[in-house]
């Protein structure tokens, strides 16, 4: 009798042993979904309350007292920060091997469903002379590697006058571009094309110094659509110029070149893998321009190695006082357009 109610005693606690196991295996599965995953690149100093880099009036905005989320496998460069409401900020670090594996990282997160989520990718770059102002927006409609291919020195060139020192490889090509979602971008671009923007009289001061045209120095920015050029590198000048013009007739994407920065064909790449392409929204404001400004020069610029983060906070050529006025632009068609993501006005059927 003793032993039949013992093995009954073992059977109960064996079956609420394991109701508690299969219960905590059903916590630990449950996940977060997120909505909007906020994607700068960097950020100057704090992450609130003093001068701003691509991240901070995100942070303040959507995530204001949100501690950092640790995530498994982030490279050192990566941040994350999420809400209660499912939105999410990633600090990625600045180039495509950082904003790539900061971004593979986060999607791999087994914690979090981003199944139905937007990539909302926004950051600073330098703009096109010949059409893009200082402070302008561009609704990035394509991204291009700007690394592949065949880059020469100008001084080897069997025409030293030929200004296009880039040849493709074909090989290469079918990594080399990614096209965002039509449908996406101009519904973007149509909610937020007439958003007022931000500019400085120092600022079309010092373009007037440097171009001839006034239409280019005088206007107010504006929102555009165009084509990014991916680089690991800072560049400026006017053969790396026809290089830019030259790679996306290339690969005739719909836009022209408008807009050179260093991380966007990774974030398209990763977003791809996890099928979440036709989900990016990649938005850019102009913080500088891709010829030298005035009496610029390559070692006036960058002999000092100073960062770039020391740069914008001083008035020079390279960003004037245009960084912050951008930052404010840059995040208030953002903020248009995550909003209406948030309240579902913005959809694509997912």
């Amino acid at each position: 009798m003793m032993k039949h109610r013992n093995r009954i005693m073992t059977a109960v606690i064996g079956i609420f042993l394991c109701a508690i196991f299969l219960s905590s295996c059903s916590v630990a599965q449950k996940k977060t979904s997120l909505r909007v995953i906020i994607v700068p690149k960097f950020e100057i100093g704090e992450m609130t309350g003093d001068f701003p880099g691509e991240a901070q009036l995100f942070y303040e905005r959507y995530c204001s007292g949100c501690i950092e989320t640790e995530i498994p496998h982030m490279p050192s460069t990566g941040h994350f920060y999420v809400n209660e409401e499912g939105v999410g900020i990633l600090v990625t670090g600045s180039g495509k091997t950082a904003a790539g594996l900061s971004l593979m990282a986060l999607l791999s997160d087994e914690s979090y469903d981003c199944s139905d989520a937007y990539i909302v990718s926004v950051g600073c770059g330098g703009g096109n002379s010949e059409d893009t102002a200082l402070g302008d927006i561009v609704v990035v409609t394509t991204t291009c590697d700007y690394d592949l291919g065949h880059h020469a020195d100008s001084s080897e060139m069997a025409d030293p006058e030929n200004l296009v020192t880039w040849f493709p490889e074909e090989g290469l090509t079918e990594q080399a571009y990614r096209m965002f979602n039509p449908e996406l971008y101009e519904a973007v671009y149509e909610m937020i094309k007439d958003c007022p923007l931000q500019t400085t009289e120092l600022t079309k001061q010092i373009l007037s110094d440097s171009y001839a045209e006034p239409e280019k120095t005088e206007r107010e920015p504006i929102v555009m659509k165009g084509t990014a050029l991916s680089g690991d590198n800072y560049w400026k000048g006017r053969y790396d110029h026809e290089n830019a013009k030259y790679i996306t007739e290339y690969y005739e994407v719909p836009d022209p070149y408008a807009v050179t920065e260093m991380e966007e064909i990774a974030i398209a790449h990763a977003a791809e893998c996890f099928d979440m392409l036709d989900r990016v929204i990649s938005l850019r404001v102009i913080v500088n321009i891709d010829l030298f400004l005035g009496k610029e020069t390559p070692e006036s610029l960058w002999t000092d190695n100073d960062t770039y983060s020391e740069r914008v906070s001083e008035e020079n050529n390279e960003t004037l006082d245009i960084f912050e006025p951008a930052m404010h632009n840059l995040f208030d068609v953002s903020g248009i357009v995550i909003d209406a993501l948030l309240e579902g006005k913005l959809s694509i059927g997912h």
